[in-house]
């Protein structure tokens, strides 16, 4: 099975315009992390360039780290860098500061619910590996296909909507014509894909 492992915020700029019924505009939505239960959590890969790199500021005359994250019983390892000057990268945070996707995503593709391809590279680059296998459960506009192309990772995702995989397919195709991309479910090629219905 499937756990929450944890959320995230994802900033997505400045709010929507709008009458909100007394409420304020809204400008975030919650990113849920899952990860099979039992299973070791995947350490974050270091992605973000740290302002303070190369620094010894932290470090005492001994050294030793003045500072810094500790594991769960209390000590400083290797993965916190310590007695080391500051790494040059380090973990995202929680709050994911992209703007939304304004706009169509193609001629003639629509999804009432796409965000930007930096949101899922964002996390690809973050929680997987180059070459690594991704799955998205709910494939949508493809947004999360296009990220697995450009970050290197091989992505999986199904869409029971028809209309929805046929734009996903149209969306997929002009970025990376080189892709072979067939409908399974009617075994046609992109080719035969002249509208979305």
């Amino acid at each position: 099975g499937w756990r929450r492992f944890a959320w995230y915020v994802w900033d997505q700029g400045p709010g929507l315009p709008g009458d909100w019924n007394g409420r304020l505009a809204p400008a975030f939505e919650f990113v849920f992390h899952f990860n099979r239960k039992d299973s070791e959590p995947r350490r974050p890969n270091k992605i973000v360039p740290c302002i303070y790199a190369g620094r010894a500021t932290h470090l005492r005359g001994d050294g030793t780290s003045a500072g810094g994250m500790r594991n769960k019983a209390g000590s400083k390892t290797a993965w916190n860098h310590v007695g080391q000057v500051t790494q040059e990268t380090k973990i995202p945070d929680a709050v994911i500061r992209l703007m939304r996707h304004k706009g169509k995503i193609g001629q003639d593709i629509d999804h009432p619910a796409v965000f930007p391809v930096a949101l899922p590279e964002h996390i690809l680059e973050t929680y997987t590996d180059a070459g690594g296998i991704v799955f998205e459960p709910s494939c949508g506009s493809g947004t999360t296909l296009l990220a697995a192309q450009r970050t290197g990772r091989v992505a999986r995702a199904p869409e029971i909507a028809p209309e929805q995989a046929d734009g996903t397919v149209k969306r997929l195709q002009p970025t990376f014509p080189e892709v072979p991309v067939t409908r399974a479910h009617r075994g046609s090629t992109i080719d035969s894909v002249t509208t979305v219905t």
